[in-house]
């Protein structure tokens, strides 16, 4: 029987290599938080060697995507000295993206010193599935409740209901960061249907959007594409590994559909029938970023042209924002 209470350092570090979960250990008290070991498990998790790392802050992980709400979690646990766990989006040195579940643990030393033991498992195949099953974790929080079912039906168009074209975005980012393609999104919006629906009435313009979403369906027929309304009056569309060359012409079939469809609109300021207006936001999600800024970042762009007048059109390359361990 050992006599006391502490594992001997071999034994210890023995205990660490062998276990299939990734250990990182970072310096709490060095400015940038270094790296200074880690096991063969995070090693295989990360894609990075400790000749890589050490030294340097885990924010590399991150890749461009510094603007996830998991960061800012992970940095207020560590100023107030407190362990937790986050999930994270990480990427690996060829630029491939998985979900990492991380549980960071401070510890000090007899010398007081401050340290961080970081506990790192790639739960991408889990994530990944959750999505496919029509069902999503948000965060660590919402990753704790019980997952709830979606409508995935809009029943006015029959296309895909708001929160299900969430899904089916959040999947669709998910396989283009593993699989490096391209993500185009696709918003489209009737100009002034306010002014539509006080001249004719709910009823009108019930028919008028069920006839919107059917002209929007005509065009994007891939198995792979994705269409949706949004909201009261707005229309989405995805394509996985468009040519950027046909984003244009796509959208301006569909905005030519709904003008050919000739529906009166004897009221708005200029063209006399209803027109629609579009936005085309392409990302290489490998890049990094995040799919709700990039929905975001689609509506407000298109929100801003149908005011400088009707049928815009822009086609628009995704820039994400430029926030470990990650904190600085």
């Amino acid at each position: 029987m050992i006599a006391t209470a502490q594992l001997p350092d071999e034994v210890l570090r023995a205990a660490l290599e062998a276990t299939d979960e990734g250990v990182v250990l970072v310096d709490g008290e060095r400015p940038g938080h270094p790296v200074v070991w880690l096991n063969a498990a995070f090693e295989r998790i990360c894609g990075f060697g400790l000749a890589q790392l050490a030294g340097g802050n885990l924010r590399v992980l991150h890749g461009g995507d510094r603007q996830q709400p998991a960061l800012g979690e992970l940095s207020a646990a560590m100023r107030e000295e407190r362990g937790c766990s986050v999930l994270l989006r990480n990427y690996r040195p060829d630029g491939v993206m998985y979900w990492n579940a991380l549980r960071i643990v401070p510890c000090r030393d007899a010398q007081g010193h401050l340290w961080w033991l970081g506990f790192a498992r790639d739960v991408s195949a889990r994530r990944e599935m959750e999505i496919i099953l029509g069902r999503r974790t948000d965060e660590l929080d919402e990753a704790r409740q019980q997952l709830v079912e979606v409508d995935p039906t809009d029943r006015l168009t029959g296309l895909r209901s708001e929160r299900s074209f969430e899904l089916a975005l959040e999947l669709a980012w998910f396989s283009c960061v593993r699989d490096r393609r391209s993500l185009a999104l696709f918003l489209f919006a009737p100009d002034f249907f306010d002014t539509y629906l006080e001249t004719f009435g709910r009823v009108a313009g019930d028919s008028s959007l069920r006839m919107i979403a059917r002209s929007m369906g005509a065009e994007f027929r891939r198995a792979s594409d994705v269409t949706a309304r949004l909201g009261d009056a707005q229309f989405a569309a995805l394509g996985i590994n468009m040519e950027r060359d046909m984003l244009e012409s796509h959208a301006r079939r569909v905005s030519n559909r709904v003008r050919d469809l000739a529906i009166r609109n004897p009221h708005a300021p200029t063209l006399r029938t209803l027109t629609l207006g579009a936005e085309v936001l392409l990302a290489h999600p490998v890049t990094a970023g995040d799919w709700r800024a990039f929905l975001e970042d689609a509506k407000a762009s298109l929100a801003a042209a149908q005011v400088a007048g009707i049928e815009q059109l822009a086609v628009r390359d995704y820039q994400p924002p430029d926030q470990g361990f990650g904190e600085s």
